[in-house]
């Protein structure tokens, strides 16, 4: 399960002619990324997150366009905690429990309020 440390609004924005916020999440854990996540409002009111990146950015070397690596990876919803179920957690478990910490966080739920 990726452990969120942190995570900050960085602004509104459009996926696939969807108004989203897009949020980056940190773990603060060596060796993970930080993820790019964007959040849409459903038709029925609720929050839910429409696309996500792995973010591998450094700042010395990012600062141009940079290709020696993949700073931005995309994360599918049958990723998302692969790496980390086992016969009793799926992905889909880790997912929902994401969100809830995420959508819990008192400064991403006022900005989703606000903007969404």
């Amino acid at each position: 399960m990726y452990k969120i440390t942190n995570a900050e609004f960085r602004r509104m924005t459009d996926y696939n002619g969807q108004r989203c916020a897009e949020i980056e999440v940190s773990s603060g854990k060596a060796g993970e990324h930080d993820l790019l996540v964007y959040v849409a409002k459903t038709p029925q009111g609720a929050y839910d997150i429409v696309h996500m990146y792995s973010t591998d950015i450094d700042p010395e070397i990012d600062w141009y366009n940079n290709n020696l690596h993949n700073s931005y990876e995309e994360i599918s919803e049958e990723e998302f905690g692969a790496s980390l179920s086992s016969a009793t957690q799926t992905s889909e478990f880790h997912r929902m429990q994401f969100k809830d910490t995420l959508f819990g966080m008192k400064q991403i739920a006022a900005k989703l309020q606000e903007n969404l």
